[in-house]
């Protein structure tokens, strides 16, 4: 009995192990593709495909791998108002550190020139994309770093603090190598140190309430605090 077990839960450990290598290095090669080799055309079909991979591996690994039910990640513990505090107050320094450093880490004309072979420097093109971002892609990410990458981080190694500060450097990493293409080195860690904490803190909140819906608030206001100084920038008010 005692060795049934044994490898019942062996099984689980090395279950939790693949799907969680499978689904954490997609947003990597997706950003190597595109930044590292700018691979054109190959990039953009990257680009979706990992992102169907982000969404469809963690739903089959959970639905038929796991043989879990289906989950809408409801909020039924709460955590709307701290959210919405811990979004604002993260917004106000994204804010203040554009304004004291904005000039010294990014030029507008280097962030067009980045942009403008993707068409990203059309006014209509770029709101489209930012509407992406904020209400499509922060749920990708909540769902794939915070649900998926945390949940299996549990499962392989315990604890409560461990799992949050993991899954927040590995939220880390492929924004740090697409933003070494954007801005300078200073800025890149500074903007990769506030990705770690931001990360950290939206893996506490979805461990405090167990949904994606609640970190998704605090990290769509600070991506509309970011798109909106790349509008500045790129577009103008």
């Amino acid at each position: 009995m005692v060795d049934n077990h044994s490898r019942v839960a062996d099984n689980n450990l090395k279950l939790a192990l693949l799907g969680f290598t499978l689904a954490a290095i997609a947003p990597t090669i997706s950003v190597v593709t595109g930044f590292v080799y700018q691979a054109g055309l190959l990039a953009i079909i990257v680009f979706f495909v990992t992102k169907v991979w982000m969404f469809g591996l963690p739903a089959f690994w959970f639905l038929v791998v796991e043989k879990q039910p289906v989950s809408y990640s409801t909020a039924n513990l709460g955590g709307w108002k701290i959210s919405a505090l811990l979004g604002f107050l993260m917004c106000v320094i994204i804010y203040v550190a554009y304004f004291l450093l904005g000039d010294k880490l990014l030029s507008s004309d280097d962030l067009k020139s980045i942009l403008e072979p993707v068409g990203l420097t059309n006014k209509k093109i770029f709101f489209i994309a930012v509407i992406y971002w904020i209400f499509v892609n922060s749920v990708l990410e909540e769902y794939l770093f915070r649900w998926f990458l945390t949940t299996k981080l549990e499962q392989i190694f315990g604890g409560y603090w461990l799992p949050i500060i993991l899954s927040a450097l590995i939220f880390t990493i492929h924004h740090t190598i697409a933003l070494s293409y954007f801005i300078s080195p200073l800025g890149n860690f500074l903007c990769s140190l506030g990705l770690f904490i931001g990360g950290i803190i939206f893996s506490w909140l979805y461990m405090t309430s167990r949904s994606i819906w609640i970190p998704w608030l605090a990290h769509a206001m600070c991506d509309v605090a970011v798109f909106s100084i790349a509008w500045h920038l790129v577009i103008g008010f």
